[in-house]
């Protein structure tokens, strides 16, 4: 995640390793960001493998930091 710039990505990580499953309106609430600039830190990490959308649904999805 160093190369991403801006406060969301180190406020993204801290939410995700605080919570077990996190909403982009949650962490977009939680970090004090657009929720715009949350989910495109979320679709970053996750084509990264960092994170893992466990949902499975286009609406209301939620995400968990792998392991």
């Amino acid at each position: 995640m160093a190369s991403l710039s801006g406060r969301t990505p180190p406020a993204l990580r801290a939410v995700l390793t605080e919570w077990p499953l996190v909403s982009a309106p949650m962490a977009a609430a939680l970090t004090g960001a657009s929720r715009a600039a949350v989910q495109r830190n979320l679709a970053w990490m996750q084509a990264r493998g960092l994170i893992r959308e466990v949902t499975g649904q286009g609406r209301f999805r939620m995400w968990r930091a792998t392991h």
